[in-house]
């Protein structure tokens, strides 16, 4: 049987496991030159959505959904890790930046691919939506967990202070 606290590092080695795939991932990504983006023409195509979305917008679009993945990773970090969030935010966002500006640096010596601020930028906006709403949807339920329980203290207890059996 496990521990409380081997179950723990079970989740934190696991969730550090998928965060390096993750990132490995988006690396793999900016390998590959367009023939990714060939592939979604024709899949579109098979759909029959050609023209309908733009190829840019297609690939912005992924970009950042691709990075708020990571961002939602990041924020399961940080509520692993961090008693209190706010003063340990920077580190999760830290290496938020970091992997776009290292994606993009990657992309220089990549033919037929070039480096952008602006594409640093979206990729940032990704993580931090990701992160946000992993950090909300946790706060959320913090505060559900708080709150059904105080609901079912005051039940058993009763408003006076007397327990449901009148004592």
């Amino acid at each position: 049987m496990l521990t409380r606290s081997r179950a723990a590092q079970l989740r934190r080695g696991l969730l550090w496991v998928l965060l390096a795939v993750y990132v490995g991932f988006i690396y793999s990504n900016s390998l590959r030159s367009g023939h990714a983006a060939e592939l979604v023409q024709q899949l579109l195509s098979a759909f029959g959505w050609h023209g309908m979305v733009s190829e840019h917008f297609l690939r912005k679009s992924a970009h950042f959904a691709e990075y708020a993945g990571l961002g939602v990773l990041l924020g399961l970090v940080l509520r692993l890790y961090a008693a209190k969030w706010f003063p340990a935010l920077f580190v999760p966002l830290f290496a938020g930046l970091l992997v776009p500006v290292s994606d993009e640096f990657l992309q220089l010596f990549i033919p037929g691919r070039a480096g952008m601020v602006q594409d640093v930028v979206l990729d940032f906006a990704g993580v931090l939506a990701g992160f946000g709403v992993t950090l909300l949807l946790a706060w959320g339920i913090r505060r559900l967990r708080r709150t059904g329980s105080m609901h079912g203290q005051a039940e058993e207890s009763g408003t006076d202070g007397t327990d449901s059996a009148g004592r």
